[in-house]
């Protein structure tokens, strides 16, 4: 053995004898335990409360107290590995003691193209378990925080990055799930952000408050119509997407198809891809069987000519086609029977034009 490998386990070992063996260096020594063994090369065992290895370094920049290598370039090997057996333990621990400044428990960095800063695995098969935990003591304080910063300060070429990301691969749950444990203090459940032209100045653009109230400076969807979710006469099955639909007075808040010229009963068409669906049952509680009624925007339609060919802004009105609308000629029934106004014509037959749907 080398003397200055002895000398470091020397160091070691009169440490855990209560000697401190501190020498003033700048750079690293020459010490290297170089033993091809499967099992550990040093192994320290403390049984009482203390520490099992303790490093320290009073320098003010540019040190580490300790520091874990794994040189191998292939395989799957670690630079630090910690390891707990108890059910309260911690595998591996970081604290940072300063009270000011941007202070950092535990720093984590991946230089690799496709690597990962920091990844957290909960194995367990039952049980709620949890891969990555964020918790803050402070009133403002973040449980969890991603950040993306671009080498450049512009685009410069395709990128997809993401700040916070939530992936499962389970065959059920939630990717991305936000709690609040005391929705009492009124806080905000999701709040997404910008930077404005201010240095350090945030911009709030999106916000769900504690109440599932959403807002958002402009709402982007992927739907031209605003419809509600209402419940029909007969089977759901019987009914399809461009539909004209009246309602039925026989029952309270349900809908039928269309089959009389002129109804003033008229509520809408059965929505294809509603941009926003409106609905009196709570999250998740919405029946299967209801479908949604576009009562405003623009919407895909079953039109016929039985009473002439339409042009582009004439006046709908339900007609004897069941579940079609017509164009409107007669001024002294149109009035409370007007479906909305077409968008395209139809010069002969039946098909499905865009309407722009505004009851009258």
């Amino acid at each position: 053995m080398k003397a200055d490998a002895r000398l470091t386990i020397l160091g070691v070992c009169l440490f855990f004898c209560g000697t401190h063996i501190s020498p003033a260096q700048t750079t690293q020594g020459p010490t290297n335990f170089n033993g091809a063994t499967t099992s550990q090369v040093v192994n320290i065992t403390q049984t009482g409360s203390g520490f099992g290895l303790k490093a320290s370094t009073p320098s003010t920049s540019g040190v580490s107290a300790l520091f874990g290598q794994a040189t191998g370039t292939s395989g799957f090997n670690y630079g630090v590995w910690g390891r707990s057996f108890s059910p309260a333990g911690v595998a591996v621990r970081g604290e940072n003691m300063a009270k000011t400044g941007s202070a950092t428990g535990g720093a984590f960095f991946s230089s690799s193209t496709h690597g990962l800063g920091l990844f957290g695995s909960a194995t367990a098969a039952s049980g709620f378990t949890v891969g990555i935990r964020g918790f803050a003591q402070s009133p403002n304080g973040v449980g969890v925080r991603g950040d993306v910063a671009s080498p450049c300060a512009t685009a410069c070429g395709a990128g997809y990055s993401i700040g916070v990301l939530g992936v499962i691969n389970a065959t059920s749950g939630s990717a991305g799930v936000f709690e609040e444990d005391y929705p009492d203090g009124g806080g905000t459940l999701i709040v997404g952000r910008t930077m404005t032209h201010t240095p350090g100045v945030l911009q709030n653009m999106f916000r769900v408050n504690d109440a599932g109230d959403v807002f958002a400076t402009t709402y982007n969807t992927g739907g031209a119509d605003f419809a509600e979710a209402f419940s029909v006469k007969g089977s759901k099955s019987a009914y399809a997407a461009g539909d004209v639909l009246v309602i039925d007075h026989s029952s309270a808040r349900r809908l039928a198809r269309a089959a009389k010229p002129y109804s003033t009963l008229v509520a809408g068409i059965y929505s294809t891809k509603p941009g926003v669906l409106a609905t009196p049952y709570k999250m998740g509680e919405v029946p299967k069987s209801d479908v949604p009624l576009a009562v405003v925007g623009v919407v895909p339609c079953k039109v016929t000519a039985e009473n002439g060919a339409i042009e582009a802004g004439d006046l709908l009105v339900t007609s004897s086609k069941q579940g079609y609308a017509m164009k409107g000629t007669d001024r002294r029934k149109m009035i409370g029977a007007v479906l909305g106004k077409a968008l395209e014509p139809l010069p002969q037959g039946s098909g499905v034009i865009q309407v722009l749907v505004t009851l009258q």
